[in-house]
């Protein structure tokens, strides 16, 4: 399985931006990627488990990827959400119509995630 917001060269759609954008984000704030899991192949395209500190437990971030036929791949997902914590989420909006608000929401995010982040209901032990 690939790494979340590993490219390939020249491959670069709007999802995939916003995950290396998170990624960045996140590694910022010194949050780690320790898995990506599959989704349920109906809402959930994939799920990023982050950690701050090794066995101080984990936060579960799901990928937004209900489509009309089909649950879209995590490079096509259009959004996320901390688990168990419906407020927590990110819609990946088009960075070039409104970068500004786009960053914004993003820093408030992963800035989120500090809030209790270890100890959310969208957390679990390791």
């Amino acid at each position: 399985m690939p790494e979340p917001g590993r490219l390939a060269r020249g491959e670069r759609t709007l999802s995939k931006a916003h995950l290396h954008a998170l990624e960045q984000a996140l590694v910022g704030r010194d949050w780690r990627v320790v898995a990506v899991h599959p989704g349920n192949d109906y809402d959930i395209s994939a799920t990023w488990e982050i950690q701050r500190n090794a066995g101080k437990g984990s936060v579960l971030i799901d990928f937004s990827g209900l489509d009309e036929m089909v649950c879209l791949p995590l490079e096509k997902s259009y959004g996320c959400r901390v688990r168990g914590r419906r407020e927590r989420a990110l819609y990946f909006r088009r960075v070039n119509k409104s970068r500004k608000l786009w960053e914004q929401e993003l820093a408030e995010f992963v800035k989120s995630l500090d809030d209790g982040g270890d100890d959310s209901a969208g957390s679990r032990n390791a």
